[in-house]
């Protein structure tokens, strides 16, 4: 990856000093945490932001102590990058298949579909997914974002919910 030497917000030797010096070690933190080149590019990029935003209370330049605040400061850039991906993702329900009910009477498939309806979106999208798509525990955790045990907590949760609902409409 070719370098830049110079930042071009950079307003003192220092300044660029300290960006040649510390980018390297910015973009390797960057990318463990990120997993992807392209996006550690952007938190490195907001990091030097932050770096140059707060430049002026840096004792050296180039010393143990800017080492470890330029290290700081690109993690934190790298996780609020994280962070932000996580909220901005979201599952569409048109991406999980159309909810197949079992054979049988119409009016038990009608009660199955309201019961659905009155889960909260995290849990129906995960029970959808689970059941009607067939994905793992995993495959739903990565496809809504959250951890795994989540994921078993909100397909249980779902599934505990629709079990005693169907039961109090059955005679």
């Amino acid at each position: 990856m070719e370098v830049n030497p110079i930042i071009p917000a950079a307003r003192s030797q220092g300044q660029a000093q300290t960006w040649l010096q510390y980018h390297d070690l910015m973009f390797r933190l960057a990318r463990d945490i990120l997993g992807d080149d392209t996006l550690a590019e952007d938190a490195v990029s907001e990091a030097a932001v932050r770096l140059l935003e707060r430049y002026d209370c840096l004792e050296e330049p180039t010393g143990p102590r800017t080492r470890r605040f330029v290290a700081v400061l690109t993690e934190h850039a790298a996780i609020d990058l994280l962070r932000k991906r996580k909220r901005e993702r979201t599952v569409p329900l048109e991406a999980a298949a159309e909810l197949r009910a079992p054979a049988g009477d119409p009016e038990g498939r009608m009660d199955l579909m309201a019961a659905l309806d009155r889960l909260p979106l995290q849990q129906r999208t995960a029970v959808q997914l689970s059941l009607v798509c067939g994905m793992s525990a995993r495959e739903v955790a990565q496809t809504l974002g959250c951890s795994v045990s989540k994921a078993e907590k909100l397909i249980s949760r779902a599934k505990n919910t629709l079990r005693s609902e169907l039961k109090e409409v059955e005679p």
